[in-house]
C-alpha cells in the first residue's frame, strides 16, 4: 500500500504532465508558426483532394507514410488552435502513459515508484518535441507501451502498438524488426497488424491513387536519406564529425550502420537470454532508441528525446541505491547537458553550426548502457545458484 508521500508525488507527476499539455497548447494558441503539424496539415488535405503528398526534395514537406496522414485526418479540419492542443493531448497523454508503464515494469515487485522521479527527469527533456507536436513523442510513448507487453508476452497488444507507432513515425522500424526477430510469438500477429496497416489507405482512396502514394513515400524517402546523409544540418555524429572538419564516404556511412545494426541484434538476442523479461524490454527499448539516434541519417536534435525514458528510468533507479549514486550524477549532469544543449553550443561553438553535442551526449549514453549492460546479472546463473 502506498505512503501518504506517495500518492502525493504520483499526483505532482501526473500535474506535470498536464501542465506540460496547458502550457504547449496555450504557445500553439498564441503563435503556431513553429508547429511541426503543418505538413501533416497539408497531407491530410492533399489526401482527400487526391494530389500527391509529396515533394521530393529531401528536405521539407511531408516525409511520412501515407497513413501518417490518415491518422491526422481527425484534426486537420478543426480550428488550428484547436487541432493543435488535442495532438498535444494524444502524443503526450501516449508519453506519459508509457512512461508510467515503463516506470511500473522497471520496478518489479519492489516498493518503488520510479514515475515521479522519472517525470521530473524527462519533462525537461521532451519540451521542445511537446511544445512543436513533433510526432517522435506520441512515437516514443507507444515504444515504451509496445516492449511492456512484450515483457509480458502479451503479443497482440504489442504489435498493435508497433503497428500504430509505426503510423506514427516509420523510424521506429529498427524497434520492430529487433523486437520480430527475438520474440517468435510476435511475428505472426506483427505480420497480421502489418497487413491491415498496408492495406487500410484502399479503404479510403482509389487504388491507383494509393499505390503512387506508396511509391512516392519510397522514392522521398531515398532522396530524403540521401540528403541526410550528405548536406549538413541533421544532428546524427557522422554530421557532427563534418561541423570537425572530418568527412565520412557516404558508403562508408552505410557499411558502420549495418555493423551497428547486427550488433544491436546480437545485444537484444543476449538480453533475452541472460536477464528476466522485464530487464531484456528495458534494453530493447534502449538499445532499439540509441541505435535510431546515433544511425538514422534523418536525426534532429528534438529527436533525441527518446532517450528521456531511458536516462529518466537508470537516473531513478541509481539514487535510490547508495552504490550506485554517483552514476545517477552523471547521467543527470548529461541530463541537464541535453536540456540545455543550444545555449552550451552557443558558448562553446557560436560560429559553428549547432549539430555537434546532441549526437556527443548521446554517444556518452549509449557508451554508459553498454557498460551497464556488461555489468547486468545473469539470471540464468543467478537461478542456478539459488537455494
Amino acid at each position: 500500500m502506498r505512503s501518504m508521500d506517495d500518492r502525493q508525488a504520483l499526483r505532482a507527476a501526473w500535474a506535470g504532465w498536464v501542465l506540460l499539455l496547458l502550457i504547449t497548447a496555450a504557445i500553439m494558441a498564441v503563435d503556431n508558426t513553429r508547429s511541426a503539424l503543418i505538413n501533416s496539415r497539408l497531407a491530410a488535405h492533399d489526401w482527400f483532394a487526391g494530389r500527391s503528398l509529396y515533394n521530393f526534395n529531401g528536405i521539407g514537406g511531408f516525409v511520412y507514410l501515407p497513413q501518417s496522414a490518415l491518422l491526422f485526418i481527425p484534426f486537420a479540419f478543426l480550428p488550428v488552435a484547436l487541432s493543435e492542443a488535442l495532438w498535444r493531448l494524444v502524443s503526450i497523454g501516449a508519453f506519459a502513459l508509457g512512461l508510467r508503464a515503463f516506470a511500473a515494469l522497471a520496478a518489479g515487485k519492489e516498493r518503488r515508484d520510479l514515475f515521479p522521479l522519472m517525470t521530473l527527469v524527462s519533462i525537461p527533456l521532451v519540451w521542445d518535441c511537446a511544445r512543436n507536436g513533433q510526432s517522435t513523442l506520441g512515437m516514443t510513448g507507444l515504444m515504451l507501451l509496445a516492449v511492456v507487453e512484450i515483457a509480458r508476452s502479451r503479443w497482440r497488444q504489442a504489435a498493435l502498438w508497433l503497428t500504430l507507432g509505426f503510423v506514427f513515425k516509420p523510424i521506429i522500424a529498427p524497434l520492430l524488426l529487433l523486437a520480430a526477430a527475438i520474440h517468435r510469438p510476435l511475428r505472426g500477429k506483427l505480420a497480421a497488424g502489418m497487413a491491415v496497416f498496408l492495406l487500410a489507405p484502399f479503404l479510403m482512396q482509389r487504388p491507383s491513387y494509393v499505390l503512387e502514394q506508396y511509391a512516392g513515400f519510397l522514392r522521398n524517402s531515398a532522396i530524403a536519406a540521401h540528403m541526410g546523409v550528405t548536406v549538413q544540418g541533421w544532428a546524427h555524429p557522422f554530421s557532427a564529425l563534418r561541423v570537425a572538419g572530418l568527412v565520412v564516404p557516404e558508403t562508408v556511412q552505410t557499411v558502420i550502420r549495418l555493423a551497428a545494426a547486427l550488433g544491436t541484434l546480437a545485444l537484444c538476442f543476449q538480453a533475452q537470454r541472460r536477464m528476466d523479461p522485464a530487464r531484456s524490454a528495458v534494453y530493447l527499448f534502449s538499445l532499439s532508441a540509441a541505435y535510431i539516434l546515433l544511425f538514422s541519417p534523418r536525426t534532429e536534435n528534438n529527436t533525441y528525446m527518446m532517450l528521456a525514458p531511458s536516462i529518466a528510468l537508470f537516473l531513478a533507479s541509481d539514487f535510490l541505491v547508495p552504490s550506485t549514486r554517483g552514476t545517477g550524477i552523471l547521467l543527470a549532469v548529461l541530463a541537464l547537458a541535453m536540456t540545455g544543449g543550444r545555449v552550451i553550443q552557443r558558448i562553446l561553438a557560436p560560429q559553428a553550426e549547432a549539430i555537434w553535442l546532441s549526437p556527443l551526449l548521446a554517444t556518452a549514453f549509449t557508451a554508459s548502457l553498454l557498460v551497464r549492460f556488461a555489468r547486468e546479472p545473469d539470471r540464468r546463473t543467478a537461478g542456478q545458484a539459488a537455494p
